[in-house]
């Protein structure tokens, strides 16, 4: 899956929608005009149209033919076989690693864990960055697996979760008990115990499909 480029002005007006959708000012289904956008920004429309096909690469907006640009919304039951799918692939990604993972990539992992640590404790909470930094911990998992073809199914997914974050919000308190997991699962790695990494990272997942279908009483 290839890098989209933008330019200076298209990285900004990126910025300003990512945000925006992020902060659900444009919720999920809403449609964007380009103009307005434009006009919003006081750009023209190639920087808005450059942003608008970043941010579609990213899963955030979709384009359909003959209606219109519109902020993803999502199928809640996708959402859980999404995070279905991510547990099987992170299990896979310990097994590859485990064994080889280096002092190096720990102490990686330890700083991300830091700052996460740190975002925790100021407020208001910056959700969009400690869900950054989550992301970022997980992803480096599947690098170090080396294998291509995860590494770009795997992205799929954790934009569909990054999105989903913004839908099915989490309380402040549940992503402070789930993050703990994030220490227990270095704990793991640097132990070498593949199978208290499978349980880890179990849990931690299982956790969030079981608040986001009692926040939204799914059956």
């Amino acid at each position: 899956m290839g890098k989209i480029e933008t330019s200076p002005l298209a990285k900004q007006v990126y910025d300003a929608l990512r945000t925006k959708i992020i902060s659900r000012e444009y919720k999920p289904g809403d449609k964007l005009d380009m103009q307005t956008l434009a006009d919003t920004f006081g750009v023209s429309r190639s920087p808005v149209k450059d942003a608008i096909n970043h941010l579609v690469h990213d899963g955030l907006i979709e384009v359909v033919p003959r209606k219109g640009t519109y902020v993803t919304e999502l199928n809640f039951t996708a959402f859980l076989e999404v995070l279905d799918a991510r547990i099987m692939i992170e299990k896979w990604a310990g097994e590859q690693i485990i064994e080889k993972i280096s002092e190096k990539q720990i102490t990686n992992l330890k700083k991300i864990v830091t700052k996460m640590d740190a975002l925790l404790e100021i407020t208001p909470f910056p959700f969009d960055d400690y869900s950054q930094q989550d992301m970022k911990f997980h992803q480096a998992l599947i690098e170090w697996a080396n294998n291509q073809q995860v590494k770009e199914i795997y992205a799929s997914l954790n934009t569909h979760v990054a999105l989903s974050r913004i839908v099915y919000s989490t309380s402040l308190d549940s992503t402070i008990n789930r993050h703990k997991d994030h220490w227990d699962l270095v704990d793991t790695l640097e132990k070498k115990d593949l199978k208290g990494f499978h349980h880890s990272i179990t849990a931690h997942v299982e956790s969030l499909k079981k608040e986001a279908e009692e926040r939204w009483n799914y059956k």
